[in-house]
């Protein structure tokens, strides 16, 4: 979902990141359009996204940078994934009291032979190259340690965000949104799953009680 403040110039980017079957999600084109109503003013990217297509991820990112108004962006709980590479996009980048970085390895779902699995891990690892391009402009680290990152599913808190420049600096305002937890999540910290199992319980009891 793309929110779009005019008077506050803010852009609010919540939910998965591309476009999924019913057309809806996080595009390049949506953020587009929401730009092209801010009248080249500095515009504030605000997130809350576990990820999603990597493409459009890069794609979003790249946009951001060439915005000549200008951009900031927070992260209001998470940016994971494809998410934390738009994160990047922004000239000061600022972690919400509470919120997360994550970043891992692109992944897939793929059924074939041998020979399409291993065609589809070279482009896995293409785009991990891309990734580790990306995030080098921002991590003080040679190429192979950006890639163990990724390879180890790596989590930020606010702080650890701006010790690593990936964020530059974090506000002690308490943030209302909640960290949207995802099925591709291999390592994801205790609290998010606990905090996703409530929601989810709190879900299933309101849908028992409608029914």
């Amino acid at each position: 979902m793309i929110i779009t403040n005019t008077a506050k110039k803010e852009i609010i980017l919540d939910g998965v990141i591309g476009q999924d079957w019913l057309g809806e999600g996080i595009t390049a084109a949506g953020i587009s359009e929401a730009l092209d109503t801010m009248q080249n003013a500095k515009v504030t990217i605000r997130i809350n996204s576990p990820g999603g297509a990597a493409d459009e991820g890069i794609a979003i990112y790249n946009l951001l940078k060439r915005y000549s108004g200008g951009i900031d962006t927070v992260n209001d709980a998470l940016a994971a994934s494809a998410a934390s590479v738009i994160f990047l996009a922004g000239q000061k980048r600022t972690m919400g009291a509470g919120s997360r970085v994550m970043i891992h390895k692109a992944l897939t779902i793929e059924i074939g032979n041998a020979d399409q699995m291993r065609k589809t891990a070279s482009v896995l690892d293409a785009y991990d190259r891309s990734l580790v391009e990306i995030y080098a402009s921002y991590l003080d680290k040679p190429d192979d340690e950006i890639e163990a990152l990724l390879s180890a599913e790596t989590w930020y808190n606010s702080s650890e965000a701006v010790d690593a420049k990936l964020a530059t600096d974090q506000t002690a305002t308490r943030s209302t949104s909640k960290a949207a937890m995802a099925a591709w999540f291999k390592n994801p910290p205790q609290d998010l799953v606990a905090a996703a199992c409530k929601r989810d319980f709190a879900k299933a009891r309101m849908a028992i009680a409608a029914g």
